[in-house]
């Protein structure tokens, strides 16, 4: 296999109700280094906020113009919601393979 035909980045499917998702990909190694493995966990939910936008790699949400919804019009419109944008974020953080052992897949 050719490494160019080989994408080793995981991404992770988030359920935001029955109808609605979002595909994030992992962080990269200079948004990781922006997590500071010592922080309390308000601290690395801050960290995870600033750089999920950029993450979300695909949804089946649309704008008002009926076009799929970029990133950050995902964003904008769940974080509003303390506690949607709480658990989005957890269950994005937990499912990275090098924080735990459960829940991404490679994308091929």
């Amino acid at each position: 296999m050719k490494l160019t035909e080989k994408n080793f980045v995981f991404t992770t499917k988030i359920d935001i109700d029955e109808d609605c998702y979002i595909i994030a990909r992992e962080p990269t190694m200079i948004e990781f280094k922006k997590f500071d493995s010592e922080a309390k966990s308000a601290e690395q939910l801050d960290a995870a906020r600033k750089i999920f936008p950029s993450c979300i790699i695909d949804t089946n949400l649309e704008n008002d113009s009926g076009e799929k919804a970029s990133g950050t019009e995902v964003w904008k419109a769940i974080e509003p919601s303390a506690s949607l944008a709480t658990r989005i974020l957890t269950d994005w953080l937990n499912s990275i393979p090098f924080r735990t052992d459960k829940g991404a897949t490679a994308s091929d």
